[in-house]
């Protein structure tokens, strides 16, 4: 009824046609080898295409804006390097004496506690000496004992003998005031004195009788404890009591010689008046030599003095030699337990070079044991990067050997040279050949406590560092 197409199949038409005429081979058909005529798109349409158009590529370029100012956001203030590896402290064992590796009792990469015995060299020398210097610091001892010994009896031998001669001295020297008085007395006596100056001079002869038997009995016993001392049967404390037993008898035997003269001097006084002042004036020469005497045997007794400080020496001597000897016994036990060669700490084995029945010399390397409680990164940075970064940045570390775990971390230090500084060669840029070149810094990275539980990480491995210059940790 209507013939007229519709406002869609009027929109559509051209459409269609254009696409029909886009599959129509060319050169085909009625025409021949005319090519078909170009398909014409509507105005309409390639204004609803750059309507379109301008919307999607600005869409598309916010979206670029917006990935970019995220990346930059995410990245900004992120200093990264792939220049590091992780580190640790490495323990080298070595030998500290000579001998022979008779044991060994560890393999490469075997994990060790501190303490454990490593290796064991031949210790059938150094036990030797050690038995030997044992010995010696015995001989050495016993020769102090004999020197504390002989300087205790001189001491005492001394001492004894000092008090002996003072109590000499002490007792004859009132003697002789006495025989300035009897001098006087006797000029004074009578006749009548005879008969008691008899008795006197009987009994004194009795007493002279009884203390020369006493003294000579003390002075036997005196004589039979010298002999006894000498073989060490009895000690010297028994011959000091009988020498003062001895020297007593024999001052009671001169007391009663003195008793006696006196008594004959009385007779003779009571007899003849004019022989009194001779006999008392003997008694005053007689006092005075005595008390000459005994100065004399003060004097010999101080003497002694000089063997004590002879003894001390001697001691002190012994002494120094055993003292010589305990240190030696010392060194040996010393070089006896360093046969035995134990892990500085807890550790994996790593470079051995110790053979079973190879001969080690002093400060040679046997072995490393990598201390297992400690491992950091080092990463090497860029100078041009170290602006910004401050001890305590957080850093995420990956490993190449666990590409899937992250490990966490925080700046510990920044180094105070540069890498070229502190090398074997250090640049000198003072030659004229400078060619600017940009250093590296080394920066001590520490793991966060728990982030390897496992203890996966080695020494040595390499790692890529990322260093959060945006905050702090405390």
């Amino acid at each position: 009824m209507n013939d007229a197409p519709s406002a869609v199949d009027v929109k559509a038409g051209p459409t269609i046609a254009a696409d029909a005429e886009k599959t129509r081979p060319t050169g085909s058909g009625r025409d021949g080898d005319i090519p078909a005529p170009e398909p014409q798109t509507p105005p309409a349409t390639r204004r609803s295409r750059r309507s379109l158009a301008l919307p999607v590529a600005a869409l598309v370029v916010l979206i670029i804006l917006a990935a970019a100012f995220a990346y930059w956001r995410s990245n900004l203030g992120i200093v990264k390097t792939d220049n590091a590896q992780t580190t640790g402290d490495v323990a080298p064992v070595a030998a500290l004496i000579t001998g022979t590796i008779v044991k060994l009792d560890i393999t490469d990469n075997q994990l060790v506690r501190a303490g454990q015995v490593l290796v064991q060299i031949d210790p059938t020398d150094y036990r030797l000496a050690l038995g030997s210097a044992r010995a010696n610091l015995a001989a050495a001892q016993a020769q102090v004992n004999a020197g504390q010994a002989a300087l205790n009896a001189q001491q005492e031998e001394y001492s004894t003998g000092l008090s002996v001669a003072r109590g000499a001295l002490q007792a004859t020297t009132p003697k002789l005031p006495q025989a300035q008085a009897q001098l006087n007395m006797e000029r004074q006596q009578t006749a009548a004195a005879v008969s008691q100056a008899q008795e006197q001079v009987t009994t004194a002869q009795a007493n002279i009788a009884s203390t020369k038997a006493n003294a000579d009995a003390a002075q036997k016993t005196l004589a039979r404890d010298h002999q006894l001392l000498s073989e060490g049967a009895i000690a010297q404390a028994q011959v000091d009591a009988d020498n003062a037993a001895y020297e007593t008898a024999q001052a009671a035997y001169l007391s009663a010689q003195d008793a006696l003269r006196q008594a004959q001097s009385a007779l003779v006084s009571a007899k003849a008046n004019l022989q009194q002042v001779t006999i008392a004036e003997q008694n005053i020469t007689v006092n005075q030599g005595e008390i000459a005497q005994a100065r004399g045997t003060l004097a010999q007794a101080e003497a002694g003095n000089t063997l004590v400080q002879q003894k001390a020496q001697m001691l002190a001597q012994a002494q120094a030699q055993a003292a010589q000897a305990a240190q030696a016994v010392t060194t040996a036990q010393v070089n006896l337990d360093r046969t035995l060669i134990r892990a500085p700490a807890d550790g994996w084995v790593t470079n051995r070079t110790a053979e079973l029945g190879m001969v080690v010399q002093p400060n040679e390397p046997l072995l490393s044991v990598t201390i297992a409680h400690d491992i950091w990164v080092v990463a090497n940075l860029k100078e041009t990067q170290l602006s910004n970064v401050q001890v305590g940045n957080p850093v995420r570390i990956t490993v190449d050997a666990f590409r899937g775990r992250v490990f966490q971390g925080h700046v510990q230090s920044l180094g105070a040279a540069t890498g070229s500084s502190v090398a074997l060669l250090p640049p000198d840029n003072a030659t004229g050949n400078f060619v600017k070149v940009v250093q590296l810094v080394p920066v001590k990275i520490t793991l966060v406590q728990g982030t390897d539980p496992g203890r996966l990480l080695q020494v040595g491995l390499s790692c890529e560092v990322a260093i959060d210059t945006r905050r702090v940790d405390k």
